[in-house]
């Protein structure tokens, strides 16, 4: 049953990234990147060193990352006013625009999708979806667990 599980997930996937990864090929952006847009649009104003830990890079890094963003006028930069070390990144308007594309044609294709099952077989899969959010919420929280030894 789990290797029916991982074949239909691997197939699933790659199905349906495909109109993501085309939407931001000829942006030039690394998938790095546009992680960073799309938590900046989750969270905005976040700081340089959470940002950088929720990516899992350095904070040299980080600025490398946001650089690229920052001369493409897709996020700005600023720095506190209590301190100046504290340095908090915002989505521009350009920014958000990137983030709303990818995510409408992205939608445009699982509508197409959806639109060919019933209001039951949707309603089987939005309980099967919730199962695996939640079995993948609790493993993310043990291993958060097992990494910081509590």
């Amino acid at each position: 049953m789990r290797d029916e599980a991982f074949y239909l997930v691997a197939k699933l996937v790659g199905r349906s990234d495909p109109s993501r990864l085309e939407a931001w090929a000829g942006l030039g952006l690394t998938i790095t990147q546009l992680r960073v847009l799309f938590m900046l649009r989750a969270e905005a104003g976040l700081a340089a060193g959470s940002l950088a830990e929720k990516l899992g890079v350095t904070p040299s890094t980080l600025t490398r990352i946001v650089d690229r963003l920052a001369r493409n006028e897709l996020v700005r930069r600023d720095a506190g006013e209590d301190d100046r070390r504290l340095v908090r990144h915002w989505l521009t308007a350009s920014g958000l625009a990137v983030v709303e594309e990818i995510e409408r044609t992205g939608r445009e294709r699982m509508d197409r999708v959806f639109d060919r099952m019933s209001a039951e077989e949707l309603h089987v899969l939005v309980k099967a979806l919730e199962s695996w959010a939640k079995a993948s919420d609790a493993a993310d929280e043990a291993e958060e667990t097992a990494r910081v030894g509590v």
